[in-house]
């Protein structure tokens, strides 16, 4: 049974004791928006809810892609967390007969609400506190130790995947976590490429999956509490500090040359650099990496020259295309047509950002108060954005049938600086790590009608251009209205009585039977309505065989 789309789980959780099964979450109230909308949070293949309940609430995770052995992995996950007080792992369960739509039940996770803040969104709230985030790298070290104690691995760690309250980390999103008794199932992600190896494959699923993540998320803390001025020039809404680019090419890293001339971080620098270049299976452990120094590879591995992107990319003038990923979090490329803006029936202002021009826009950022407030700590000024071609990442909704995202912080948007660098954003799906030669052939724009069965076929979203025979051109016919064809129409200028015949004079013949051969081949057929293209057509086949000697 396919999965339901996000717009049916935004449709169906509006109506909780309706839709769900399960006698606790019948009497919760999803969160919504400001427009009363439900407002779905996205992580790896799920939409996930949040349902308010009067003593508690809850996260319901929702698929939008099939999560081969799930039922086992939470299984197994629940067994877990029975046998062990694991402090920083949620409770979860899976519920096979978990929300309805269209009659027919979808599983779902039913997990504790936590009220933290995902890991980069507490950093930049205290980037520049330094004890706050020797704290935070002190906790994080624990967890790391703790995870290797018990043998297990998340397979996912990220920003988006830690959260933080009160200063405590605890983890979300199970999917792709190893425990000893699933050491026999098949890889079902690769986390996030700005979190890990370029060699990372769907072979490796073990214990030590975690242990590059965990080294570039140190760093990252390390070279903050360092000099808190990285954060703002290398934080982009989707990573801590580094990108894939970083781990493909150390030699070409920003980044890495910057941190390398601290002498705190010099050591770090060079190891994650030697670790980039080693096999998945030879990467230290966290406390060999911060204690050891790492030598490069010696044996000689294929270079990687391009990372996987994090979401699917699309474009924003595609409508269609963005509405069949509702409840999916995305990167939407597009040019701002023009803003609206507005107070809410509170009072509190909101700005609408559309890619088009209204009341056609083909979609919407919305920015209310709190992502206003987050754009002029940045010292963005929204009305600047109008005509600008930008990238913003978050996950989409719905409005009236038209799609939308909500912009909640200043790292979400990116402005692209000009329409090329949009185009190669959309033609290259992947960040490249090397530079390289573009084809001297731009790719041809994708039509909406494609992009689907090219994409569904796994093939590449631009098809590759194809070269067309030639065509015969045909001058240009007169339609005529359906009556018996006459000869005198082929001739606009009979011969002189007075000149003296000429070759040209004599190859009348072969023309005037060609015309007369084609008009019935045509004509005959169509009662008459093509008789006109068929003497056309073969008087000049009758010409030209004349000319060359072949009819006289």
């Amino acid at each position: 049974m396919a999965l339901p789309r996000g717009d049916e789980y935004n449709q169906a959780v509006q109506n909780p004791t309706i839709c769900f099964a399960d006698s606790e979450l019948k009497s919760c109230q999803v969160e919504t928006n400001p427009l009363g909308l439900p407002k779905p949070y996205s992580g790896g293949f799920t939409t996930t809810y949040k349902l308010r309940g009067s003593n508690r609430n809850w996260a319901v995770r929702c698929f939008t892609r099939e999560i081969k052995d799930l039922q086992q992995r939470y299984q197994s996950i629940g067994n877990f967390l029975s046998q062990n007080n694991c402090s920083f792992l949620v409770d979860a369960k899976y519920l096979q007969s978990g929300i309805r739509i269209s009659g027919n039940y979808h599983p779902i996770i039913k997990m504790n609400w936590l009220d933290g803040e995902p890991l980069n969104v507490y950093i930049d709230r205290i980037y520049n506190q330094k004890s706050s985030l020797e704290g935070l790298l002190t906790e994080f070290t624990n967890l790391v130790k703790q995870l290797e104690n018990y043998g297990i691995a998340h397979g996912d760690l990220q920003h988006g995947n830690i959260m933080v309250k009160n200063g405590k980390l605890f983890l979300i999103d199970y999917d792709g976590m190893y425990l000893p008794d699933l050491a026999n199932l098949a890889v079902n992600e690769l986390g996030h490429p700005n979190f890990q190896h370029p060699r990372r494959t769907a072979k490796d699923y073990n214990k030590y999956i975690d242990r590059f993540s965990a080294i570039v998320i140190y760093t990252a803390i390390k070279a903050i509490i360092t000099n808190p001025n990285l954060w703002r020039k290398y934080e982009n809404g989707d990573n801590l500090l580094f990108k894939g680019s970083d781990f493909a090419n150390p030699s070409g890293s920003a980044l890495l040359k910057d941190i390398v001339g601290y002498t705190e971080l010099a050591r770090l620098a060079n190891n994650i650099a030697a670790i980039c270049t080693l096999e998945f299976s030879k990467i230290p452990s966290l406390q060999e990496f911060i204690s050891g120094t790492i030598a490069s590879s010696t044996q000689i591995l294929p270079q990687v020259t391009t990372v996987r992107s994090a979401y699917l990319v699309l474009d924003g003038s595609q409508r269609g295309q963005i509405l069949e990923h509702v409840g999916e979090r995305v990167e939407i490329i597009g040019r701002i047509g023009g803003s609206y803006r507005g107070t809410t029936q509170y009072g509190n202002p909101y700005v609408f950002l559309n890619i088009g021009t209204f009341p056609n826009q083909t979609f919407t950022i919305v920015i209310w108060s709190e992502g206003i407030a987050a754009l002029n700590d940045r010292g963005v000024t929204i009305s600047n954005l109008t005509s600008q071609w930008i990238s913003i990442t978050g996950v989409v909704s719905t409005y009236m049938g038209k799609p939308q995202m909500t912009l909640e912080g200043a790292s979400q948007i990116q402005v692209l600086g000009s329409e090329s660098v949009a185009k190669a954003k959309l033609n290259y799906r992947t960040v490249t790590a090397v530079p390289r030669v573009q084809p001297a052939t731009p790719k041809q724009p994708v039509k909406e009608e494609d992009f689907w069965d090219s994409y569904l076929k796994n093939r590449p979203v631009t098809p590759t251009p194809t070269v067309q025979p030639p065509r015969v051109r045909l001058p240009p016919v007169t339609t005529q209205p359906s009556v018996k064809p006459t000869f005198n129409k082929l001739i606009n200028e009979s011969p002189s009585q007075n000149s003296p015949p000429s070759k040209k004079d004599s190859g009348c013949a072969p023309m005037i039977l060609g015309a007369i051969i084609g008009g019935l081949i045509l004509g005959a057929p169509t009662e008459g309505s093509l008789a006109i293209i068929g003497m056309l057509i073969g008087g000049w086949i009758g010409s030209k065989l004349s000319e060359w000697g072949i009819l006289q």
